[in-house]
């Protein structure tokens, strides 16, 4: 299965962390440390009425599991080596109030080597006694799926702009999908030999399946973490079918032409559906759309090329 994952950068990140911490403490309880004067202390938001500090990471995309785990490590022992230096400033920003948690907020956690560093660095710093640090305090780590569906949903949704990377499928989830559907297999294959020729067919098709797989694996990221935006895209990708079904194919008069012109209706009328979703990720989507169009109908094209 083609998974698709929302890409950060830090500042995005920042913003979309401020959410997800107002909806878990409140709007009221949730302050900022802007890190332009003087440094943050090893800390981007702080919570005083439950004591607990978190400051926000984005690794570097793409990478593996053991990268991105050494990366958030490594961030965790500078950040909280912070925490320790500036005992003074840190305990005026929570009056006093010894803090409780620090937790590395951070797109994707998926490395139990991660917990065992938090835990390793939770005993290093409680042997320290810090009079500004709870006796019990604990350093954890957290990431989107730590939090409720609707406020990751809301978040996203309130991003200035919606990026989904979508890794291309591999031989193998190719095969499967073309072994587990062989009537739209045929479909794809009959329609495009219209615009390919047998000399190029098979490579037309395999584009053609792989913009399918990709399409629906950024429509599942979206159903699942932004359902408003699935729901208006799914809207405009429907009402544009139901035309196609009604009125017929726009563009021509042969097969490249009336793709061109069908994709191209379509990803503006996903764009305007969606504003906030990348042009790449309204062309995959749209892409996609249109090779299922294909596959299941209402999209053909006249055998003389029309």
């Amino acid at each position: 299965m083609v998974s698709a994952v929302q890409v950060w950068n830090p500042d995005d990140w920042e913003v979309f962390a401020l959410s997800l911490l107002q909806s878990r403490h409140g709007a009221l309880d949730v302050h900022k440390i802007p890190a332009a004067h003087k440094g943050d202390f090893g800390i981007d938001y702080y919570c005083t009425t439950q004591a607990v500090a978190y400051q926000c990471y984005v690794a570097q995309e793409p990478i593996d599991i053991v990268t991105r785990a050494d990366r958030q490590k490594k961030k965790i022992t500078t950040d909280i080596g912070k925490i320790v230096s500036n005992a003074s400033e840190v305990s005026k920003l929570f009056m006093g109030v010894p803090i409780k948690h620090w937790i590395l907020l951070t797109p994707v956690h998926d490395s139990k080597d991660v917990n065992l560093h938090c835990a390793k660095k939770t005993l290093e710093i409680r042997k320290l006694n810090c009079a500004h640090l709870d006796g019990h305090f604990e350093i954890d780590i957290h990431d989107q799926k730590s939090f409720p569906v609707a406020a990751v949903a809301a978040g996203i949704s309130a991003l200035t702009k919606v990026t989904l990377d979508v890794p291309h499928p591999t031989a193998q989830e190719m095969t499967l999908w073309q072994a587990g559907s062989p009537s739209l297999l045929a479909n794809a294959t009959h329609k495009l030999m219209k615009r390919a020729g047998p000399d190029k067919i098979q490579e037309v098709v395999a584009e053609a399946v792989r913009s399918f797989l990709q399409g629906n694996a950024i429509l599942d990221a979206l159903r699942s973490t932004a359902p408003d935006l699935h729901e208006r895209v799914i809207a405009s990708v429907a009402l544009r079918s139901r035309r196609l079904s009604f009125a017929g194919p726009q563009g021509g008069p042969g097969p490249g032409s009336i793709l061109n012109a069908e994709i191209e209706n379509l990803i503006a009328a996903i764009k305007g559906a969606a504003t906030n979703l990348s042009d790449d990720n309204a062309e995959r989507i749209a892409l996609g759309a249109v090779a299922e169009w294909i596959m299941r109908c209402p999209l053909d094209f006249n055998s003389d090329g029309v």
